[in-house]
């Protein structure tokens, strides 16, 4: 069999896999990204008399994400972070949409020293990571 048909004959008999991959619904699809980006699960900026706290990087990986809670500095993370359902209607299902929750909290300015963050999966998983302001703080 030539290197071509050959190459062929692979592409066509992973496209199944492929496609369906790119969806990225489930705990196996988006969990190696955001373990990536663990350290970089939110951001914090200053805006007048406010911190905020921004989840986007989370959000923009939501499906395959049961929940999210956090805790601002010494809190345990308790505080349930809302956040839209996967939009599988789509072909982009982590899209957001008018009307979905904003991934943002506020808190008085200069503090919030660190966000503690409590992730599980759908797969029951769950993933925690403490990220100091100084670490993410955006000017």
């Amino acid at each position: 069999m030539s290197f071509l048909k050959l190459t062929a004959a692979t592409l066509l008999a992973i496209a199944p896999l492929t496609l369906q991959a790119e969806n990225f619904t489930t705990a196996a699809e988006v969990r190696p990204i955001l373990e990536t980006i663990k350290d970089k699960w939110i951001a914090i900026r200053v805006e007048g008399n406010e911190d905020y706290v921004f989840f986007t990087p989370i959000v923009s990986w939501r499906c395959g994400v049961d929940s999210v809670q956090f805790g601002f500095n010494d809190e345990p993370p308790t505080r349930a972070l809302e956040m839209a359902e996967c939009h599988t209607e789509f072909s982009n299902p982590n899209v957001m949409v008018d009307g979905d929750p904003i991934p943002l909290v506020t808190a008085p300015a200069n503090t919030v020293e660190s966000v503690t963050i409590r992730m599980m999966y759908d797969d029951g998983s769950l993933s925690e990571s403490i990220i100091p302001r100084k670490q993410v703080l955006i000017p």
